[in-house]
C-alpha cells in the first residue's frame, strides 16, 4: 500500500476532532469556574497544563499522516484550528500565572484574550467537523 486513502484519511480527521472535542469539554469546565471565581490556581494550571500536553499528542499523530494531495488543504486547515486551541490554552496559563502574582489588570487581559481565541476555535471547529462528517457520507 502506497499510503492512505481518502476515506481512511477523513476517518483519521474525524478521530482527531473527536479527540479535540472531548479536550474542548473540559476546558469549557475550566473557563466556567474562573468567570465564576472558583479556581485553585495551581490545580488549574496543573489541569491546563495536562490538557495542553494531550493536544499535543493529539497534533502530533494527526500531523504524521500522509493524506492522499487533494486531501492535504484539510489537513492543513485541522492543523491551524488546533494551533489556535493551543495558543488559547496558553493564553489561559498566562491569566493563571498573571493572577497568581497579584496582577489583576493584565490577567483580566489575558482571560478575555484566551476566551476569545477559544471562541474563534469553536466556529472554525465546528465548521471543520461539518465538512468531515459531509465528506465521508
Amino acid at each position: 500500500m502506497f499510503g492512505m486513502t481518502k476515506k481512511q484519511f477523513l476517518k483519521k480527521s474525524k478521530n482527531c476532532l473527536k479527540d479535540t472535542g472531548i479536550q474542548l469539554i473540559l476546558i469549557r469546565k475550566i473557563f466556567i469556574r474562573e468567570s465564576g471565581g472558583e479556581i485553585d490556581i495551581d490545580e488549574t494550571y496543573r489541569e491546563l497544563d495536562n490538557l495542553r500536553k494531550n493536544m499535543e499528542k493529539i497534533f502530533f499523530r494527526y500531523e504524521r499522516l500522509s493524506p492522499p494531495s487533494k486531501c492535504k488543504p484539510l489537513q492543513i486547515k485541522i492543523l491551524k484550528t488546533l494551533i489556535i486551541f493551543q495558543d488559547a490554552l496558553v493564553a489561559n496559563s498566562e491569566y493563571l500565572i498573571l493572577s497568581k502574582k497579584g496582577l489583576p489588570g493584565e490577567a483580566r487581559a489575558e482571560m478575555v484574550k484566551s476566551m476569545e481565541m477559544m471562541e474563534h476555535f469553536r466556529e472554525k471547529f465546528r465548521k471543520l467537523s461539518q465538512k468531515v462528517d459531509l465528506y465521508l457520507r
